[in-house]
């Protein structure tokens, strides 16, 4: 504003009129002069500042627009390659994995288990039981690798169910359910407790895992 009303004039001169110092007023005039809204004229041995034509302004701000232009197909590609952060939730006690087993009911249309069946109707008692009926009623397909066991081996007869045995797996303290992009695990310890990660590419990995195992796993 102040080169605007001088029209012309120093450094030295542009100080005193907006009272700052002389160091402070040449590092804003090479950033205008970075910028092109002022230009330098050499008289008598002085370097005199001239305000660029307001138009000018306009001008900058159709070349930045031009500039930002040219490289937002860049942009919006390096922002598709950024995924969504993993969501985590913990809920403990048998309360809270009950929770979830009804939560996975409301919200999958299709499931892949992993886990021991023997282990979760002991620790969970009669809720395994319960979801197999509610999952039933509601048509949600499931493939279950389980644990070699009398069990196990009554869910074969279910609906809407394929079932495979991997008897490495009889031991397990955990029961693993994939659906959508969501992993939950379920911890069958002394405490009890559901962990659901929602991640698409981790849950694309534990699929991938899932397939394998289902390849090797015995009918």
């Amino acid at each position: 504003m102040i080169c605007l009303k001088t029209g012309e004039a120093t450094a030295n001169r542009l100080s005193e009129l907006i009272d700052l110092p002389r160091s402070t007023v040449y590092d804003i005039l090479q950033k205008l002069i970075n910028q092109g809204l002022i230009s330098t004229t050499v008289k008598s041995k002085k370097t005199n500042y001239i305000a660029n034509n307001p138009k000018v302004l306009l001008k900058a701000l159709d070349d930045k627009r031009y500039k930002i232009e040219r490289i937002l197909p860049q942009l919006i590609s390096i922002q598709n390659q950024i995924h969504d952060k993993p969501i985590a939730e913990v809920y403990e006690g048998k309360t809270g994995v009950i929770f979830e087993l009804d939560s996975i009911l409301n919200n999958a249309k299709s499931i892949k288990l992993i886990g021991s069946r023997k282990n979760a109707l002991r620790v969970i008692q009669y809720h395994p039981d319960n979801f197999i009926v509610k999952r039933i009623e509601k048509k949600i397909p499931i493939k279950q690798i389980l644990e070699e066991s009398p069990e196990a081996r009554k869910l074969k007869r279910l609906k809407f169910s394929q079932v495979k045995y991997l008897n490495s797996i009889k031991n397990s303290k955990n029961v693993i359910f994939i659906y959508g992009d969501t992993v939950v695990n379920l911890i069958l310890g002394p405490e009890l407790s559901a962990i659901r990660i929602q991640s698409k590419e981790y849950t694309q990995s534990q699929e991938l895992l899932f397939d394998e195992l289902w390849k090797i796993a015995k009918d």
